[in-house]
């Protein structure tokens, strides 16, 4: 059998099996399939122009499979055209003045771009840490741990906000964000048009790539993952470039630095570093300080940034108490152990959400390998350097993300997952751009694009929706859900403060109890229980849970306080005047308990 209809066959049926499990797992979207229920969120408009995109595509693919001819060999880059026969006339056509657009014209094209980042923004911040970083960023202590530049870039942006009178809220805040989708996009056109020299295909290999689920980091999202993606990218990039000598090499190794402090997980990329390195035409020793450069770039950064070198062996502890399953530190068990069939699933979830269409092509290109016919990609006994760079930056990538992914709630840990299996995106539409006989251009090509369309949109659809992302978020930490006893309470803990912000206190208390039935021995979830029975009248209730969580978290003033407030209604004055004055120790004079303590001293 022509191989070449084996790769056009495995397109066809993968993209039919994506569209089907799709509308399988949305009719009663579970935690389990947290890849593929998403549409099963959103409102009938929007869950019909998602399935119609997935089975539309999957149509494409099975005309295309099913097309005669569509298997005839594409011209060989270079080769001339075939001449007119001397016999019979060439046909004439009237001549036309085509339309010619000036290059810089294309880059009008971020606008509406940046315009989509901005409509379709994460309307709640259950996504990955968003509120934890917010909450840094609002109070200029972000944490640095493992993201010390995306910190410190995340405070000087705050900084900017407050001196041009913005305020530092989420929309604002993550503005930042949707610049670096921006700033990724043109990224994405340069690495596009390294992976092929075709017009046609480097359009259709941007719009895969412009597709993956990594883009819903650049639709508001606040955390170190957007600036560090995009330093990714760029390394991907400049490296591309060096694989077929252009650039300077000091350039991949900047940016390898500025990745790495970004977010250490980027350390990863450092053996495909290394054999752009050790590759180049230089002296021994050269080729020697090549390879410390994003290393000394790394530590030089850190400095600068008030890092020492006592503090750097903190996120390395952090990684290896993450490898650890079990560990006696919550944030880091796992539920699952490495290679288990649970881990597998889950890491199956992230690949499916992330790079949909770049796996396909990656199977697309296995079954379609040995076939005769011109490819893409330079002829030679092996695989060229760029391919093989790639391959380097991908295999580190996806052994680290089955390490390290899924410490907590699996779904919540996509970001981070993310950005270690892009060169595997990356690499995937780059074997898929060189599948001999089976171009990505044409009904192929949009095809493929309307698959990635699809996946994405279905995901940043429902985080642009609030009632949506709080649906799914309830669904992904709910009972069913095979998560950390940690992901489980802090999942519930901000469901929490999310309802009693919007004073549904209702609400609020039920994912309160499921946070302090997760973690008992934990003070914070007492309190806030004891804070929601108050806010409901149940006083006599109230009472007692905040006793409790006093006596697992002496130190916490806002026990004290609701405690007191408890007491006022209660009309034991007494007992009220004196919580008051146990938070105000613990807290300092704030405006709120000194007047309460007032009102408790005056009512007694």
């Amino acid at each position: 059998m022509d191989r070449s209809y084996a790769a056009r066959g495995l397109l066809a049926a993968g993209a039919a099996a994506y569209a089907v499990s799709v509308a399988v797992a949305s009719q009663h979207p579970g935690p389990r399939a947290w890849a593929l229920h998403l549409p099963g969120f959103l409102p009938p408009p929007a869950r019909f122009l998602v399935m119609a995109l997935l089975f539309g595509a999957a149509l494409l693919l099975v005309v295309d499979l099913l097309r005669p001819g569509a298997s005839r060999p594409s011209r060989p880059e270079g080769a001339p055209r075939r001449s007119v026969s001397r016999d019979r006339p060439a046909r004439q056509t009237p001549r036309t003045m085509p339309l010619r657009l000036p290059r810089w014209s294309g880059w009008l094209l971020l606008l509406p771009w940046a315009w989509i980042l901005w409509e379709l923004r994460v309307r709640t911040l259950f996504l990955g840490d968003g509120t934890i970083w917010l909450g840094g960023i609002q109070s200029g202590r972000p944490s640095p741990f493992s993201e010390p530049l995306s910190a410190a870039t995340w405070s000087g942006y705050a900084s900017i906000l407050r001196t041009l009178g913005f305020p530092v809220v989420a929309p604002t805040v993550g503005a930042l964000s949707i610049l670096a989708g921006v700033v990724a996009a043109a990224i994405l056109w340069g690495i596009a048009s390294e992976l092929t020299p075709r017009t046609a295909s480097r359009a259709f290999a941007f719009a895969v790539l412009a597709t993956l689920g990594l883009a819903q980091l650049y639709f508001g999202y606040i955390e170190s993952y957007p600036l560090a993606s995009v330093a990714i990218l760029a390394y991907l990039w400049l490296g591309l470039r060096r694989a077929r000598g252009a650039d300077h090499p000091l350039w991949l190794a900047t940016a390898l630095a500025i990745a790495m402090t970004l977010h250490l997980v980027a350390g990863y990329l450092v053996p495909s570093y290394l054999y752009l390195a050790l590759r180049e035409k230089r002296p021994l020793h050269s080729r020697a300080v090549l390879a410390l450069l994003p290393l000394a770039g790394a530590a030089a950064i850190l400095l600068f940034l008030g890092f020492k070198p006592s503090q750097w062996l903190v996120p390395l502890n952090i990684v290896a108490r993450a490898v650890q399953p079990g560990h006696d530190i919550a944030v880091f068990a796992k539920p699952y152990t490495p290679l288990s069939l649970g881990h597998a699933w889950e890491l199956l979830n992230a690949i499916l959400l992330v790079l949909p269409v770049p796996g396909l092509l990656l199977l697309a290109a296995a079954a379609g390998r040995g076939v005769g016919g011109e490819a893409t990609a330079p002829s030679g006994p092996g695989p060229d350097a760029a391919t093989v760079f790639l391959a380097a930056a991908a295999l580190p990538g996806l052994i680290t993300a089955i390490v390290l992914v899924l410490p907590v709630p699996p779904a919540q840990d996509w970001d981070l997952a993310s950005i270690m299996i892009l060169p595997l995106a990356v690499l995937g539409v780059k074997v898929g751009c060189s599948i001999p006989k089976v171009p990505l251009r044409g009904t192929r090509g949009v095809a493929l694009v309307l698959l990635g369309a699809g996946a994405t949109l279905s995901l940043v659809l429902v985080n642009a929706n609030e009632t949506s992302g709080v649906h799914r978020f309830e669904t992904l930490v709910g009972p069913g859900a095979k998560i950390t006893a940690y992901g489980r309470a802090y999942g519930n803990e901000l469901l929490a403060s999310y309802y009693e912000d919007r004073n549904d206190y209702s609400r609020a208390l039920v994912h309160a109890q499921r946070a302090r039935e997760a973690e008992p021995t934990n003070p914070r979830y007492w309190v806030k229980t004891g804070a929601a029975l108050y806010n409901l009248h149940r006083y006599d209730e109230a009472i007692p849970v905040l006793e409790e969580g006093i006596r697992r978290g002496p130190n916490r003033d806002d026990a004290y306080y609701d405690l007191g407030n408890c007491f006022t209604r209660k009309g034991r004055y007494d007992a009220a005047a004196a919580s008051y004055r146990e938070a105000i120790r613990l807290a300092g004079p704030s405006a709120d308990y000194l007047n309460n303590l007032g009102v408790a001293l005056y009512s007694a």
